[in-house]
Protein backbone atom coordinates (compact mmCIF):
# COMPACT_ATOMS: atom_id res chain seq x y z
CA UNK A 1 0.00 0.00 0.00
CA UNK A 2 1.21 3.42 -0.94
CA UNK A 3 0.12 7.02 0.62
CA UNK A 4 -2.10 7.51 -2.47
CA UNK A 5 -3.63 4.35 -1.79
CA UNK A 6 -4.04 4.88 1.84
CA UNK A 7 -5.48 8.40 1.65
CA UNK A 8 -8.35 7.04 -0.95
CA UNK A 9 -9.11 4.30 1.48
CA UNK A 10 -9.34 6.73 4.59
CA UNK A 11 -7.32 3.87 5.72
CA UNK A 12 -6.33 6.01 9.10
CA UNK A 13 -9.79 6.02 10.31
CA UNK A 14 -10.79 2.31 9.07
CA UNK A 15 -7.44 1.21 10.66
CA UNK A 16 -8.52 2.75 14.38
CA UNK A 17 -12.15 1.90 14.23
CA UNK A 18 -11.16 -1.44 13.22
CA UNK A 19 -12.75 -1.77 9.94
CA UNK A 20 -10.00 -2.88 7.59
CA UNK A 21 -9.81 -6.51 6.11
CA UNK A 22 -6.48 -8.87 8.24
CA UNK A 23 -5.00 -7.94 4.38
CA UNK A 24 -5.68 -4.66 4.49
CA UNK A 25 -4.54 -3.58 7.64
CA UNK A 26 -1.31 -5.34 7.49
CA UNK A 27 -0.56 -3.88 4.15
CA UNK A 28 -1.31 -0.29 5.86
CA UNK A 29 0.87 -0.99 8.75
CA UNK A 30 4.13 -1.84 6.70
CA UNK A 31 3.08 1.33 5.21
CA UNK A 32 2.57 3.80 7.94
CA UNK A 33 5.96 2.23 9.67
CA UNK A 34 7.37 4.55 6.87
CA UNK A 35 5.65 7.51 5.98
CA UNK A 36 5.62 10.17 8.22
CA UNK A 37 2.67 11.89 7.30
CA UNK A 38 0.14 8.37 8.13
CA UNK A 39 1.97 8.27 11.27
CA UNK A 40 0.99 11.55 11.90
CA UNK A 41 -2.55 11.48 10.97
CA UNK A 42 -3.12 8.31 13.18
CA UNK A 43 -1.59 10.00 16.73
CA UNK A 44 -3.36 12.81 16.06
CA UNK A 45 -7.15 10.91 15.12
CA UNK A 46 -6.11 8.51 18.02
CA UNK A 47 -5.69 11.37 20.41
CA UNK A 48 -8.95 12.89 19.08
CA UNK A 49 -11.05 9.70 19.46
CA UNK A 50 -9.95 9.07 22.95
CA UNK A 51 -10.38 12.87 23.68
CA UNK A 52 -14.00 11.94 22.47
CA UNK A 53 -14.82 8.79 24.60
CA UNK A 54 -13.77 10.41 27.70
CA UNK A 55 -16.44 13.24 26.80
CA UNK A 56 -18.90 11.28 26.04
CA UNK A 57 -18.35 9.62 28.63
CA UNK A 58 -19.42 12.34 31.07
CA UNK A 59 -22.95 12.53 32.61
CA UNK A 60 -25.51 14.01 30.56
CA UNK A 61 -27.58 16.86 31.20
CA UNK A 62 -30.74 16.05 32.60
CA UNK A 63 -33.99 18.18 30.94
CA UNK A 64 -36.00 18.89 33.91
CA UNK A 65 -39.83 19.61 32.98
CA UNK A 66 -42.90 20.07 34.84
CA UNK A 67 -45.21 17.64 34.08
CA UNK A 68 -48.44 18.54 32.19
CA UNK A 69 -50.87 15.92 31.96
CA UNK A 70 -52.12 15.53 28.27
CA UNK A 71 -52.28 13.02 25.67
CA UNK A 72 -50.85 14.93 23.34
CA UNK A 73 -48.62 13.24 20.38
CA UNK A 74 -44.43 14.47 20.98
CA UNK A 75 -43.49 16.87 18.24
CA UNK A 76 -41.37 19.41 17.31
CA UNK A 77 -42.23 22.53 18.73
CA UNK A 78 -41.88 21.31 22.04
CA UNK A 79 -38.07 21.50 21.22
CA UNK A 80 -37.94 24.72 21.48
CA UNK A 81 -39.44 25.12 24.91
CA UNK A 82 -37.26 26.24 27.73
CA UNK A 83 -37.99 23.19 29.47
CA UNK A 84 -35.94 21.40 26.73
CA UNK A 85 -33.80 23.47 24.72
CA UNK A 86 -31.84 25.48 27.45
CA UNK A 87 -30.13 21.55 28.55
CA UNK A 88 -29.31 21.04 24.49
CA UNK A 89 -27.91 24.43 23.70
CA UNK A 90 -25.92 23.95 27.33
CA UNK A 91 -24.81 20.41 25.85
CA UNK A 92 -23.88 21.50 22.07
CA UNK A 93 -22.10 24.59 24.03
CA UNK A 94 -20.16 22.19 25.83
CA UNK A 95 -18.95 20.11 22.94
CA UNK A 96 -18.11 23.15 21.02
CA UNK A 97 -16.04 25.06 24.37
CA UNK A 98 -14.28 21.65 24.49
CA UNK A 99 -13.53 20.99 20.79
CA UNK A 100 -12.41 25.19 20.74
CA UNK A 101 -10.55 25.08 24.22
CA UNK A 102 -9.39 21.41 24.84
CA UNK A 103 -9.14 19.15 22.03
CA UNK A 104 -8.23 21.38 18.92
CA UNK A 105 -5.19 23.30 20.95
CA UNK A 106 -4.07 19.27 22.10
CA UNK A 107 -4.22 17.84 18.76
CA UNK A 108 -2.36 21.15 17.36
CA UNK A 109 0.36 20.06 20.11
CA UNK A 110 0.46 16.90 19.33
CA UNK A 111 1.11 17.19 15.95
CA UNK A 112 3.82 20.15 16.62
CA UNK A 113 5.16 17.95 18.68
CA UNK A 114 5.11 14.80 16.38
CA UNK A 115 7.06 17.07 13.92
CA UNK A 116 9.79 17.51 15.16
CA UNK A 117 12.95 15.15 16.22
CA UNK A 118 12.59 13.54 19.67
CA UNK A 119 14.43 11.54 22.09
CA UNK A 120 12.08 9.00 23.28
CA UNK A 121 12.71 6.51 26.55
CA UNK A 122 13.60 3.08 25.25
CA UNK A 123 13.74 -0.34 26.61
CA UNK A 124 15.66 -3.51 24.32
CA UNK A 125 13.27 -6.49 24.34
CA UNK A 126 16.59 -9.02 22.89
CA UNK A 127 16.08 -12.94 22.89
CA UNK A 128 17.75 -13.63 26.44
CA UNK A 129 18.20 -10.17 27.92
CA UNK A 130 14.32 -10.09 28.79
CA UNK A 131 13.09 -13.47 29.11
CA UNK A 132 14.82 -14.48 32.26
CA UNK A 133 15.18 -13.47 36.03
CA UNK A 134 16.16 -9.38 34.75
CA UNK A 135 13.21 -7.57 33.98
CA UNK A 136 14.41 -4.14 32.62
CA UNK A 137 13.30 -1.14 33.56
CA UNK A 138 12.21 1.56 31.51
CA UNK A 139 10.62 5.73 32.75
CA UNK A 140 8.46 7.39 30.80
CA UNK A 141 6.85 10.80 30.96
CA UNK A 142 2.92 10.59 31.46
CA UNK A 143 0.46 11.17 28.42
CA UNK A 144 4.11 10.74 25.88
CA UNK A 145 5.45 7.97 24.28
CA UNK A 146 8.34 5.19 24.90
CA UNK A 147 9.79 2.60 22.53
CA UNK A 148 9.85 -1.21 22.80
CA UNK A 149 13.04 -2.11 20.60
CA UNK A 150 11.37 -6.23 20.27
CA UNK A 151 13.62 -9.23 18.72
CA UNK A 152 10.85 -11.61 16.86
CA UNK A 153 12.21 -14.86 16.79
CA UNK A 154 12.14 -15.16 12.93
CA UNK A 155 11.15 -18.77 11.68
CA UNK A 156 10.02 -19.72 7.77
CA UNK A 157 6.98 -21.76 9.40
CA UNK A 158 5.29 -18.04 9.83
CA UNK A 159 4.22 -15.44 7.39
CA UNK A 160 3.74 -12.93 10.41
CA UNK A 161 3.65 -12.45 13.67
CA UNK A 162 1.61 -11.01 16.85
CA UNK A 163 2.77 -8.91 19.07
CA UNK A 164 0.68 -8.67 22.24
CA UNK A 165 1.01 -6.06 25.47
CA UNK A 166 -0.40 -7.33 28.86
CA UNK A 167 -0.76 -4.81 31.19
CA UNK A 168 0.68 -5.97 35.11
CA UNK A 169 -3.36 -7.14 35.89
CA UNK A 170 -3.06 -9.56 33.10
CA UNK A 171 -5.44 -7.46 30.84
CA UNK A 172 -4.38 -7.77 27.08
CA UNK A 173 -3.78 -3.69 26.35
CA UNK A 174 -2.90 -4.00 21.97
CA UNK A 175 -1.74 -6.10 19.80
CA UNK A 176 0.10 -5.38 16.55
CA UNK A 177 0.81 -7.60 13.75
CA UNK A 178 4.49 -7.60 12.28
CA UNK A 179 5.40 -9.03 8.48
CA UNK A 180 7.98 -11.60 8.42
CA UNK A 181 9.82 -8.92 6.27
CA UNK A 182 9.86 -6.91 9.40
CA UNK A 183 11.12 -9.71 11.43
CA UNK A 184 14.35 -9.53 10.05
CA UNK A 185 15.48 -6.66 12.21
CA UNK A 186 14.78 -5.81 15.85
CA UNK A 187 11.59 -4.03 15.38
CA UNK A 188 10.83 -0.83 16.77
CA UNK A 189 7.40 -0.57 18.50
CA UNK A 190 6.03 3.23 19.16
CA UNK A 191 3.84 2.85 22.60
CA UNK A 192 1.51 6.07 24.24
CA UNK A 193 1.68 5.78 28.14
CA UNK A 194 -2.12 6.45 27.66
CA UNK A 195 -2.36 2.82 26.59
CA UNK A 196 -0.13 1.33 29.58
CA UNK A 197 -0.06 0.80 33.12
CA UNK A 198 2.97 1.07 35.57
CA UNK A 199 4.06 -1.67 36.64
CA UNK A 200 5.35 -5.39 35.54
CA UNK A 201 4.23 -5.38 31.71
CA UNK A 202 4.35 -8.82 29.68
CA UNK A 203 5.10 -8.28 25.25
CA UNK A 204 3.82 -11.77 23.95
CA UNK A 205 5.03 -12.53 20.31
CA UNK A 206 2.83 -15.34 18.56
CA UNK A 207 3.72 -16.49 15.13
CA UNK A 208 1.15 -16.88 12.67
CA UNK A 209 1.65 -19.94 10.40
CA UNK A 210 1.36 -19.85 6.63
CA UNK A 211 0.18 -23.09 6.61
CA UNK A 212 -3.90 -21.62 7.00
CA UNK A 213 -3.33 -22.34 10.46
CA UNK A 214 -5.78 -19.46 12.11
CA UNK A 215 -4.05 -20.39 16.16
CA UNK A 216 -1.03 -18.46 16.97
CA UNK A 217 2.36 -19.98 17.83
CA UNK A 218 3.36 -18.49 21.60
CA UNK A 219 6.92 -18.14 20.62
CA UNK A 220 8.63 -15.65 23.77
CA UNK A 221 7.35 -13.54 26.52
CA UNK A 222 9.29 -10.37 27.03
CA UNK A 223 8.60 -8.70 30.69
CA UNK A 224 9.81 -5.15 31.50
CA UNK A 225 9.07 -2.53 34.12
CA UNK A 226 7.45 0.34 33.27
CA UNK A 227 7.23 3.26 35.50
CA UNK A 228 5.18 6.30 34.43
CA UNK A 229 5.69 9.70 36.10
Amino acid sequence: MNHTEAVDQFAVEKYLLGELSPETREAFEEHYFGCEECALDLRAAAVFITQSRKELARPALAAVAEPKPTRKLFSFPSLLQPAFAVPVMAAMLLVIGFQNIVTVPHLRQEAAVASQPQILPSVTLVDGQSRGEEIRTITAKAHEAFLLAVDVPADNRFSKYLCSLYSPSGKKVWELQIASSQAADTVPIQVPTDSTESGENTLLVQGISSDGNTVPVDLVKYRFLLQIR
